[in-house]
């Protein structure tokens, strides 16, 4: 019985060796894995959670204007918050609002009568002599950075002598993105 058990073991270690000998060719393939990036902005924090309305610059109540008032937006208040693809270029641009404005005025109009108007002035720099607008009075940003940007904008109300007729007066603005 003793010589039995090699010659079992050959006989079961030459089966196994030879199934593994049937198996011998192996071939492989490859496959791809991709993505695109491809630049995006929103307003907001996040270019999954873009935010509807930038606020509003509010000069508050006032009785008369016989000097220029300024105000600087805050978040929530009118300041562009902004979030790119890092590297992209973005213009940021401002129209002229909704009452006839232009690069030198803009103006607010009564609500009740909207020939009323207050005039009004939107800058990109705190000496406020950048106009923020359109085309080549747009801001530009080259090589956005990785994080959420904020732009204050540097607002002036124009004084009016005589003093304006009361009422709640407005305007809108539209803030563009072109990356």
């Amino acid at each position: 019985m003793s010589n039995r058990f090699p010659v079992y073991y050959t006989i079961l270690t030459s089966l196994l060796l030879s199934l593994n000998a049937a198996q011998a060719g192996v071939t492989t393939k490859t496959f791809t894995v991709a993505a695109t990036i491809t630049a995006g902005c929103a307003f907001g924090n996040s270019l999954t959670s873009p935010i509807d309305n930038l606020g509003t610059i509010n000069f508050g109540s006032l009785s008369s204007l016989p000097n220029n008032l300024d105000m600087v937006s805050s978040v929530g208040a009118g300041s562009v918050v902004v979030s790119c693809t890092p590297g992209a270029t973005v213009a940021i641009a401002m129209d002229y609002g909704s009452h006839g404005g232009s690069a030198t005025r803009r103006f607010m109009a009564n609500s009740s009568n909207a020939t009323q108007t207050l005039a009004y002035q939107l800058y990109q720099d705190s000496a406020r002599s950048q106009v923020w607008g359109t085309g080549n009075l747009a801001k530009t940003v080259n090589n956005f950075p990785a994080t959420t940007q904020v732009w204050p904008v540097y607002a002036r109300l124009f004084a009016a002598t005589p003093s304006p007729t009361a009422g709640s007066y407005s305007d809108t603005v539209t803030v563009t993105l072109t990356y």
